[in-house]
């Protein structure tokens, strides 16, 4: 990987990063616990148990993504940046450019 490349992928993950730390705030802040003071009906109460489960799960989700995008912004200038975790070829440039928190190859991904 050229270091005009490492560069463009290096830009790609702090805006993701910028992006997924916006995204988690408004997650937590959809999964605060409601009230019991807070006048809904029965219906939507569940509706909102129901969307706070799912608010969670991304919000576990977009923790995951964040920790990648750290451990590969701290690699970026190291051997191991860019390899595959499987098998240890390069990632291509336009995988790491569309989901720079990828650790596998288009290959081993799809396995």
């Amino acid at each position: 990987m050229t270091e005009e490349e490492k560069i463009q992928v290096k830009a790609a993950i702090e805006k993701k990063i910028e992006e997924l730390h916006e995204e988690i705030k408004n997650l937590k802040d959809m999964t605060k616990p409601l009230g019991l003071d807070n006048a809904i009906g029965r219906i939507s109460r569940m509706d909102y148990i129901n969307n706070k489960s799912v608010n969670e799960a991304q919000l576990v989700q977009n923790e995951s993504k964040l920790r990648a995008l750290h451990n590969w912004l701290a690699k970026i200038y190291t051997s191991q940046f860019g390899k595959c975790s499987r098998c240890g070829n390069h990632i291509n440039i336009n995988r790491l450019l569309y989901m720079p928190e990828s650790t596998q190859c288009v290959h081993c991904a799809a396995r």
